[in-house]
């Protein structure tokens, strides 16, 4: 069940030197990911997130510190730990700052991975907040030179989301990986789809240049040490619809345009018409209660996790 897992997950990290609260905030961001089907940005992450804290490559007990603010902005630090804290806050604040001021934007640097952009949107659509945040790493350097790189290999796979609140139902969740083709599939995408792998290569920049080089980029000459995976920087901006019209008008007229849109027949191939963010809204309730259906490799990777930890598994 979601709160065996999150019980575990927070263990695990208690285990490694993180504290409680900041051990519970992670695992509870990871088993979230985890009940909406998002396995690849949920608690299989542990594996990689145990060894950069056993590395010493990400700090346990950071100290997060607001360096720059104004009345509608503010820049976080977040001491080289893992990218889960310092978002939480950044959202905290960017809720604060929008609700008093119509808009926030909050950046952050100085900190390891945040997963999947989704949480951080869902908190600030929680106050009818629309949202937009991309994620990347402050560190670009061109590609190694080889017979197949081309200008596709210069950035990797950042993340971006935009969140619109609903009036009820599932809000309007896209939650992505800015990067719209894999690298193994180029060849063919450019022989079909050139247009798409143009856009998407531009959306890749977008996320990589305001999330990485701009909320990330460190003081000159900080190098982030020693916290050497502590490389991601991340922008959260946030509205209040009303500053348009009226919000509860707003909000009914997303609920109608994304159950008349699921209403219609699917794409070729799928079995439900679904938008950005209902799939996974109808997973997170129904798993709720039932438990999140882990595949076998997930459970033992989770498995090997707690058994090198000391943490009894909860099945």
């Amino acid at each position: 069940m979601p709160d065996d897992l999150r019980a575990m997950i927070t263990e695990i990290l208690q285990r490694v030197g993180v504290p409680e609260d900041e051990a519970a905030c992670i695992a509870d961001c990871l088993v979230q990911v985890d009940m909406r089907g998002v396995f690849s940005h949920g608690t299989r992450a542990m594996r990689r997130y145990v060894d950069e804290y056993r590395s010493g490559t990400i700090n346990r007990r950071p100290a997060l510190s607001v360096v720059r603010e104004s009345h509608a902005t503010a820049t976080l630090d977040g001491d080289g730990g893992l990218g889960y804290l310092v978002a939480t806050r950044a959202d905290e604040i960017a809720v604060t700052k929008a609700l008093a001021n119509d808009v926030a934007m909050v950046g952050t640097r100085h900190h390891g991975h945040v997963g999947s952009l989704g949480i951080y949107a869902r908190r600030l659509l929680h106050d009818s907040l629309a949202c937009f945040a991309v994620a990347a790493t402050r560190d670009w350097n061109p590609p190694e030179r080889r017979p197949d790189t081309t200008i596709y290999d210069a950035v990797g796979y950042p993340a971006m989301c935009f969140g619109v609140p609903s009036a009820e139902g599932p809000p309007f969740v896209l939650d992505m990986n800015a990067n719209l083709f894999d690298r193994s599939a180029l060849e063919l995408a450019m022989a079909h789809f050139p247009a798409g792998v143009f856009k998407g290569l531009g959306i890749t920049y977008v996320a990589t240049l305001l999330g990485g080089l701009l909320a990330g980029a460190l003081p000159a000459g900080d190098m982030g040490a020693p916290y050497t995976a502590a490389t991601r920087g991340l922008l959260l901006i946030a509205f209040r619809p009303d500053v348009f019209g009226d919000p509860a008008t707003f909000r009914e007229h997303v609920t109608r345009v994304m159950s008349e849109s699921c209403d219609l027949p699917p794409l070729p191939g799928e079995s439900s018409a679904e938008l950005a963010g209902t799939l996974e809204w109808q997973r997170e309730r129904a798993w709720a209660d039932a438990g999140v259906p882990l595949d076998r490799s997930h459970v033992e990777l989770l498995e090997d996790v707690a058994r090198e930890t000391g943490v009894a598994a909860p099945w």
